[in-house]
Parts: structure tokens; C-alpha cells; sequence
């Protein structure tokens, strides 16, 4: 397992948005997202990112305490040690109090000509 530096995500919200903070959840611990712009009322796009500096073993997108919140569009950038930065898009997804987006992906494995 790779050991993440440092992570940004791109969630440009639906029609459904949230008035609370937006987290996230690594290795159990649900923690906030940091260095925010934008937000996550319907029609807006959040940024935001975590120097998180471990291995990952897990990482989700939270939902909100209550409510729907409706996601159009997901991008997350990562930074891992002995890795190129990469990029992973998700779908659309609508997520509640129930509900988590798993948004950790390993990263691409090395490709070479033979």
C-alpha cells in the first residue's frame, strides 16, 4: 500500500447540496476537508485537499448528518511517495447519512515497452 502525501478534491454539487462542512474518512477517521473554496449548495463547486502523510488503507467521501446531498461531478488528485501524481474522475452520486463514495484508488501501475 502506497503511502498518500496528500490528496485534492474537485465535487461540483447537483441540485441537491448540503449546508454543513464537507469530510472525508481515512483509515476510520472521519475527518474535515482543509484549504476550502467554493461550496456545496446546488449548482457550486467545493475544493478542497488533506496533507495526510500515511499509508492508505481506506478513504471515503462522507455523507452529510442529514439530507441528500447530490454529486455531478468528482475528481480527486493524489500525491504518493515514489509516485507520479495521478487523477481518478467518479460518477454521479447522491450520498446521505447512510452513505459513503470509496475515492481511494491505487495508484496506476508503471507501464513500459518490450
Amino acid at each position: 500500500m502506497p503511502k498518500l502525501n496528500k490528496f485534492k478534491i474537485y465535487i461540483e454539487t447537483g441540485n441537491k447540496g448540503i449546508e454543513e462542512p464537507a469530510r472525508f474518512c481515512f483509515n476510520s477517521h472521519v475527518l474535515p476537508l482543509e484549504e476550502l473554496s467554493g461550496g456545496t449548495k446546488p449548482g457550486e463547486t467545493l475544493e478542497g485537499g488533506y496533507d495526510v502523510h500515511s499509508v492508505a488503507h481506506s478513504m471515503t467521501l462522507v455523507g452529510p448528518e442529514k439530507g441528500t446531498w447530490s454529486l455531478q461531478k468528482i475528481k480527486v488528485d493524489f500525491e504518493c511517495e515514489n509516485t507520479p501524481p495521478y487523477s481518478v474522475e467518479y460518477p454521479a452520486v447522491e450520498l446521505d447519512e447512510t452513505t459513503e463514495l470509496n475515492i481511494w484508488k491505487d495508484p496506476p501501475l508503471p507501464t513500459f515497452d518490450v
